[in-house]
């Protein structure tokens, strides 16, 4: 169960279950349909910085609201949608910790904003008698998949919710003890992982085709996003124990690695390309396996930036849409080491 549960850790507190031992999060609470986010803008004067500090030219800043549940020490904002067929933003992610089985609830929301007013309107997404769960991803037309647990058991089966009802997504594939499902797009396709008695392997769920890939010569990849285009993004482990972030496109794997990085995941990536992720800069953080210290990184035209919440210890960005709004969580150092909130930064 450790590696399991490190999955759903990882993706919301940045830490790949594939390659991570979970710390452990005193978040508790649940999230209830229909309640109201609390929020607030944080400057976006620093907001894209390189290690350096310094701003390249062209770089887009951004205005940050943090997306924060009342009554608990850990939200994650998990991704946005592509916005490719729908002018609306639809976000999902997870809220609460339950100590060895992930997100005690899990959420979608609407958010709407303008220069008069925002409106943010959440509902749940809690499929019933489970202990853990989170929603992962979300496409135009508001489908969203996930991972749960069966209450008074530890297998992972991963899930689409679609005209109201759950779908289990379990892979076919000999040896398989667990299903985590990340991302869907607008056609329909929907990536993952899975996880064998050893190790964790990508899938892609096409109709009702299931495909399992690994980077090349990694021993452990995750499967993390999907664009309209069909390109996958995600993580792998090498022979050495780095990890990396990868695209798959057409059969053709490329590697992400941001200047100096000691440890890249690549978690999302918009239909003209732009890509985000998080990295570390240090041992310690690529030790922690994207903790205590990662910052998140934009990738557009070849060049990289930093994403850096002002006054965060930690910053991770989990999805970007084809307008360039980003989303994410960051750690302050509020309610304890592990605890977040989510953040959406939308370009000025």
């Amino acid at each position: 169960m450790t590696r399991q549960t490190s999955t759903h850790f990882a993706l919301s507190l940045a830490v790949l279950g594939m390659m991570l031992s979970t710390s452990p999060c005193q978040a508790q609470g649940k999230l209830a349909a229909l309640r109201r986010v609390n929020h607030q803008s944080v400057p976006a004067s620093q907001g894209i910085t390189r290690a350096s500090e310094t701003v390249p030219a062209g770089s887009p800043t951004y205005t940050f609201t943090v997306l924060a549940f009342p009554g608990t020490f850990f939200t994650t904002v998990d991704a946005i949608n592509s916005g490719a067929a729908s002018s609306k933003i639809e976000l999902v992610g997870g809220d609460g910790w339950g100590t060895g089985i992930g997100y005690t609830g899990s959420f979608a929301m609407s958010y709407n904003a303008t220069k008069a007013s925002t409106t943010e309107i959440l509902r749940g997404v809690n499929k019933p008698k489970t202990s853990g769960q989170a929603a992962n991803g979300v496409n135009d037309s508001g489908e969203i998949v996930g991972y749960y647990i069966v209450s008074g058991t530890t297998t992972d089966h991963g899930y689409l919710k679609s005209g109201g009802k759950f779908i289990t997504i379990d892979v076919p594939f000999s040896g398989a003890v667990g299903t985590s499902a990340f991302m869907i797009n607008n056609s329909g396709e929907i990536v993952g992982t899975w996880e064998d008695a050893t190790t964790q392997h990508g899938f892609l769920l096409n109709g009702t085709t299931y495909t399992s890939f690994d980077y090349p010569g990694a021993v452990s990849t995750a499967a993390l996003n999907v664009n309209n285009n069909g390109v996958v993004v995600g993580a792998y482990t090498d022979a050495t124990g780095v990890t990396h972030g990868f695209s798959l496109s057409g059969g053709t794997y490329a590697n992400f690695d941001p200047p100096g990085s000691t440890y890249t995941v690549t978690t999302g990536m918009s239909d003209s390309g732009e890509t985000v992720g998080y990295y570390c800069l240090t041992s310690e953080c690529a030790a922690g396996n994207g903790w205590p210290s990662p910052q998140g990184f934009f990738l557009s035209g070849g060049t990289y930036t930093s994403i850096t919440i002002p006054g965060a210890t930690a910053t991770w960005a989990f999805g970007i849409n084809n307008s360039g709004v980003i989303v994410g969580d960051y750690a302050d150092g509020v309610g304890g080491a592990n605890g977040s909130n989510g953040f959406l930064a939308t370009p000025q």
